[in-house]
């Protein structure tokens, strides 16, 4: 199943953008002067992905939500952005519950349930993708979308996203053997390891996405953390000898795009990582822009956590421990 869902992602970015087209915006009553996006897991990551991808050509503040509750600064000129892939996620239906009576400008992105039932009853724009499996993570490609149509379709960003999405589905379809390829060996070098991810800043939402599949899909722990932050605290964590250290496979994303001055302390900071981790391994993202490269990445290293999966011998699609934790909780 979830192979096949990994394979069907370029099919998913096309189909997206026929959503997005289709999309139809209301004026809100007062101009909106920030947006906050409400979402969780796979239903939520989608959030800190558009913020990066729209980062230089916002015209409002943007703030991505993963709890039950919201900032207080929401009122008539917020945009909220509630999405949950199922309708149902009960984090996100309590936000908006708050944010109703704040008189923010609601727009919804679900696949139906309850989100879906509030959006057509009160009026709300939204957007309803495809449920295809009950999946959030394998259908990122549509909700991602979505978002990005949303930030259009409401005046709020001047960041040309369509023209990226031509170069990634191009990109996607002549490099698939090659993303295979890369995939595999990067999950052969995370097999009984611990990976442990660094990017630049603008990846943030891709390799805690990468993070997530790896929980999810392999069923192993993974963690991901950025330049130049990380130098300025869990640096220091590499000086000990433990256990876990030693067992750490490193992985750095590279990318033309990113900053000078990360780019030296990425090279600094390898030699270190190959005096202190089992082994270190670099990967260059393709792709011109911020966008495309951020897609070819998610592809490929969705690809890692289904091949990671075979070789831990668990099936990437069955969430068991989730189950049980929502069903303890609707005991309650």
């Amino acid at each position: 199943m979830m192979q096949s869902l990994i394979e069907g992602f370029r099919n998913q970015l096309q189909k997206a953008q026929e959503i997005g087209k289709s999309l139809t915006f209301t004026a809100p009553a007062q101009p909106i002067q920030n947006v906050v996006i409400a979402g969780l897991g796979g239903s939520g990551i989608g959030g800190n992905l558009v913020e990066a991808f729209m980062a230089s050509g916002l015209k409002v503040p943007v703030t991505v939500s993963k709890t039950y509750t919201v900032p207080n600064f929401i009122s008539a000129s917020t945009l909220f952005i509630a999405c949950s892939f199922s309708g149902n996620t009960e984090e996100t239906l309590q936000a908006l519950e708050v944010v109703q009576s704040k008189g923010a400008k609601v727009f919804c992105v679900t696949s139906g349930g309850k989100l879906l039932e509030i959006a057509q009853s009160n009026g709300y724009d939204y957007a309803q993708i495809p449920n295809e499996a009950p999946c959030p993570r394998a259908f990122l490609g549509y909700s991602l979308t979505q978002l990005l149509y949303v930030f259009k379709g409401y005046g709020l960003s001047d960041t040309e996203f369509e023209t990226a999405y031509t170069e990634t589905l191009q990109l996607l379809e002549s490099d698939l053997a090659d993303i295979q390829t890369k995939a595999k060996d990067l999950a052969d070098a995370f097999y009984n390891h611990l990976p442990v991810v660094y990017s630049d800043t603008h990846f943030a939402g891709v390799i805690t996405r990468f993070q997530q599949q790896v929980n999810e899909n392999s069923k192993q722990l993974c963690h991901a953390h950025v330049f130049p932050e990380m130098n300025h605290n869990e640096l220091v964590g590499w000086e000990s000898g433990d256990v876990i250290r030693e067992k750490a496979a490193v992985l750095l994303i590279r990318s033309g795009l990113d900053h000078e001055r990360v780019k030296i302390r990425m090279d600094i900071c390898k030699s270190i990582f190959e005096e202190k981790a089992a082994k270190v391994i670099e990967l260059n993202a393709k792709g011109e822009s911020l966008i495309s490269q951020s897609y070819y990445l998610i592809h490929l290293l969705d690809w890692v956590s289904f091949y990671l999966a075979e070789k831990n011998g668990v099936d990437p699609f069955q969430v068991n421990i989730i189950m049980h934790l929502k069903g303890e909780l609707a005991k309650i």
